[in-house]
């Protein structure tokens, strides 16, 4: 299948099935438009669930793609996670029980096909294949506190050079007051290094630059801190949310003025700009040089993520909070035009989980894909949705 985007052609390997002939996923239409996804409808869990949308679940030859599974009983929910991967080349997907792991603290590396995990203070990896094993490759250091962890990273990501996970690490002190340690944990087993530590504020969402080594962004809890003070949270109020970590401490926010209600960012492809969401007005652009912002696709949107060339983006909208609709939509910012990938109403309540259900639609596989968290068939699954289809109905 012809990519149809401004990127080269990438091959894959003539002994790898894709979603599209796999028999491990079943086709779903959108009965409003016709559009087509593949659901992964071969299950080896309760909940089946995509990554965080900043974090890549391919391998680059397209033959594993990593899912995120979880055990509640039926109409519960459970926070411990685990990992599937599924085989393209073998049709299986395969159930990996020793990687446990909270949240969204997860990554692929696309080029081996190796996941990372992270568990209390332990950093883990294990391959895709059967007989692979789990294997530590990192700790941070329990001597720097005796406060109680709230999490290693949010989500890991590689430093440019692939040589780090990046570190955002909170702690909660006895007061409810957070602890913070940024800085990143080298793959080879190397001691921490510490790029800064902040206490009394909560920050977290820290992402590597896909360019530079030496910076990451992190992100300020507001509300976070908020909850914990008392003071006044009314969503109106501006605040700096995303701010700029460099090799040695030196923190300043991104923006040249705070911002009311923001949050969910990621970094370009080239690391040349910012992409962040301005709540209720849409998905900004902020060029790292001169800090200029673009409003690149308006409206009321949660998370968003783009292809490499920045043209292309796909949403998820959520407009009921608690019970959010599963609204996927694409666009196309040159022609102006957008698809409904889904348009589902509000998710059941007493739906089976694990975490919450966002959609944190994402582009994979050298932008093939859409991948997804999909309700459709009223339970938590993973959906593909090629990329080439969306552009035919948005040129």
């Amino acid at each position: 299948m012809p990519l149809a985007l401004d990127h080269p052609e990438v091959s894959l390997p003539e002994a790898v099935t894709t979603p599209e002939t796999s028999p491990l996923f079943s086709r779903w239409t959108n009965p409003s438009n016709g559009l087509t996804s593949f659901v992964l409808t071969e299950r080896v869990a309760p909940v089946q669930q995509s990554f965080y949308y900043t974090h890549p679940s391919f391998s680059d030859d397209g033959r594993f793609l990593w899912v995120r599974l979880g055990y509640p009983p039926p109409g519960g929910m459970h926070s411990v996670q685990t990992l599937g991967v599924v085989d393209f080349a073998t049709g299986e997907v395969r159930a990996y029980p020793e990687t446990q792991f909270p949240a969204e603290s997860v990554m692929v590396n696309p080029a081996t096909g190796e996941v990372y995990w992270t568990n209390q203070l332990d950093v883990w990896k294990r391959g895709p294949l059967a007989d692979d094993r789990a294997v530590r490759v990192g700790r941070f250091p329990s001597g720097l506190t005796a406060d109680r962890l709230s999490l290693l990273t949010t989500h890991p990501t590689f430093s440019a050079n692939r040589r780090s996970l990046n570190i955002d690490a909170r702690f909660m002190r006895a007061d409810g007051s957070p602890l913070c340690f940024l800085g990143e944990l080298p793959l080879d087993g190397s001691p921490l290094e510490l790029w800064k530590k902040i206490e009394g504020q909560y920050l977290d969402h820290g992402l590597f630059s896909p360019v530079d080594p030496d910076l990451q962004l992190i992100a300020h809890e507001y509300w976070q801190d908020a909850g914990r003070t008392g003071r006044a949270c009314d969503g109106a109020t501006p605040y700096h949310r995303i701010w700029l970590l460099r090799r040695g401490g030196e923190i300043e926010p991104l923006l040249q003025e705070p911002v009311s209600h923001s949050g969910h960012e990621w970094w370009s492809a080239d690391g040349r700009h910012i992409y962040y969401l301005h709540y209720g007005v849409g998905v900004k652009k902020v060029d790292l040089a001169t800090r200029e912002e673009t409003l690149v696709w308006p409206g009321h949107l949660s998370h968003a993520h783009c292809d490499r060339t920045g043209r292309y983006f796909v949403a998820d909208r959520m407009d009921e909070p608690g019970n959010p609709d599963c609204h996927v939509l694409f666009r196309d910012t040159l022609t102006g035009k957008s698809v409904e990938i889904v348009n589902r109403g509000p998710l059941d309540r007493k739906l089976t989980r694990c975490t919450h259900l966002h959609p944190h639609p994402q582009f994979c596989l050298h932008d093939r894909y859409i991948c997804h968290t999909t309700t459709v068939h009223d339970r938590v699954d993973v959906a593909l949705v090629p990329v080439a289809d969306l552009i035919a109905r948005t040129a």
